[in-house]
């Protein structure tokens, strides 16, 4: 998607060929990454480790930043601790309910008493129940208190540095921005090229004189917002890195399509 206030500039030459009119477009578009996001923790703590630098290169699930884990770590342990003793309990009601209904069955048993076993069964069960939701809760707060990787990319920026308090009760804060190897041309065109193009079709992309191919990977299908009330539809197109060394986010490219 294109920032706003994004001018696109497009320019329409037409040739004669054999009596008939071949119309190319050029626009302008911008070099930005295919994907691009930033990441921070959903719990609060103390960051430990940092192990990353911008400038680096790192894997779908690589471990970026990581909190003191031990308050997290104990909370796992408290809880599975509990979850153990719970299933216990559960075990031994349900004995209990058993025998209960059998001398229940022989009318030695009074309907009180048999109601008291029923209800303590539901009680162990109710309390096994909140150990397993807690236990749930606290590995998964185990798990945020790292950042790891979503895809294979580049870290563009790290703002994270060992002892800093993260506070995630009000606003996640952003730690460490990522992107992946594959760049992409983001420009705006108007709604008759906008029909013209489609998903996986290929343009021809020209940057300091050279060109080469791209894919057309989104058409926008909701006008960008424009001040000159003009609709103005976004164009992304993927860049193939090997054709295109050198390039870098934030260049000028243009891109011609008929």
């Amino acid at each position: 998607m294109m920032g706003k206030g994004f001018v696109s500039v497009a320019c329409l030459c037409v040739w004669a060929l054999a009596g008939n009119v071949l119309a190319q477009q050029v626009v302008d578009g911008v070099v930005t990454w295919s994907q691009r996001v930033e990441l921070g923790m959903l719990v609060s703590g103390i960051v430990s480790q940092v192990h990353v630098r911008p400038g680096q290169r790192v894997g779908k699930g690589d471990t970026l930043v990581e909190l003191d884990d031990r308050g997290f770590g104990s909370q796992v342990q408290r809880w599975l601790a509990e979850h153990r003793h719970a299933k216990g309990l559960v075990a031994e009601a349900e004995r209990e309910d058993e025998r209960a209904a059998e001398l229940y069955d022989r009318t030695v048993l009074s309907d009180f008493e048999r109601n008291q076993a029923m209800i303590a069964l539901d009680g162990a069960r109710a309390r096994l129940a909140l150990a397993s939701a807690r236990l749930v809760d606290a590995r998964l707060d185990l798990e945020r208190s790292r950042i790891r990787a979503p895809f294979d990319g580049v870290v563009l920026h790290v703002s994270a540095v060992p002892g800093q308090t993260v506070n995630s009760e009000l606003q996640v804060q952003p730690l460490v921005a990522l992107a992946d190897s594959n760049l992409a041309v983001s420009a705006e065109v108007d709604a008759a090229s906008a029909a013209r193009l489609t998903p996986g079709q290929i343009v021809r992309l020209i940057v300091r004189g050279e060109r080469f191919d791209g894919r057309v990977t989104h058409v926008g299908l909701e006008p960008l917002p424009t001040n000159d009330g003009r609709l103005r539809y976004a164009l992304q197109v993927d860049v193939d890195p090997g054709q295109a060394p050198g390039l870098r986010v934030g260049e000028t490219v243009s891109v011609e399509f008929e």
